[in-house]
Parts: C-alpha cells; structure tokens; sequence
C-alpha cells in the first residue's frame, strides 16, 4: 500500500520541478510582439534556445532565460556586460528503509541512491559590447 502512495507523490513532485523551468515557448509568449519583428532566422534559433552573435540582449533573454548573474565595467559608449549562466541537470534520488523491532531487541535496514543525473550540467557565459552579444562560451560538463 505504502509503494503505491509513493507513485503519485513521485509524480507530484516531477510536475512541481518540471513547473520552476522557464523555457523559449514561455519566454516567446510574454515577448510576443518583438518576437515577431525579429528575423525568420533569428526567430528559428531563439525559439531552440540558441543565440548567435549579434543578438540583443532581449533576444538572448528569451533564448536562454534569465542568468545567474551579470556583471558591467567600460566607460560610455564602450560597455561590456557578462550574463554567466549556471544550469544544474536535473537529479533524481530515492531511499528504501525498514525497521523491526520486536522484546528486547531490534534489527533495522536502508539503502539509498542519490544524485543520479538526469541529464547535462551546462555553464556558462554571454558578452555584450552596448548591448549587442558579441562572444558566447558555453560549457557543458
């Protein structure tokens, strides 16, 4: 009885995870009205999650999402800003326990398996030089 309450709380909790993920399609929504403005080609590769150099800061934004943190230095008209990126792949863990415990004594029992990777670990980093991206370097480990 008790495996078969785990399935939907495993299920609950997948669709709880899966909803704090933005992606291109939502992002595309809620810029609707540039997005259609936007060159076939770009509209193509923003709506796949990549970027190109060139792109606006607005167009990476929607591509890629909002970054983990940014950072500016230059002087007016010269200004470089870095948006660094750091997706973790999501991770999926379980235990299974027991325990006994009968007059006078007890026996208990447990394994676990945490941390299996669901997928890729990407970093990551995105350059504007006034506004335009101009390199991007993007690791995935």
């Amino acid at each position: 009885m008790k495996t078969l309450l785990r399935i939907p709380l495993l299920v609950v909790a997948l669709l709880a995870l899966a909803a704090c993920q933005s992606y291109p399609t939502d992002r595309i929504s809620a810029h609707q009205a540039d997005f259609n403005t936007w060159p076939p080609d770009v509209q193509a590769k923003v709506r796949a999650g990549q970027v190109d150099v060139g792109y606006t800061q607005e167009q990476v934004f929607v591509a890629l999402g909002e970054p983990s943190g940014k950072s500016q230095s230059g002087y007016p008209g010269n200004i470089t800003e870095v948006w660094i990126y750091h997706r973790r792949a999501a991770r999926f863990g379980f235990a299974i326990g027991g325990a006994s415990f009968g007059r006078g004594g007890g026996v208990a029992g447990g394994a676990s398996v945490n941390g299996l990777k669901l997928g890729v670990d990407t970093d990551g980093e995105v350059v504007f030089t006034n506004g335009r991206m101009t390199s991007v370097n993007i690791y995935s480990h």
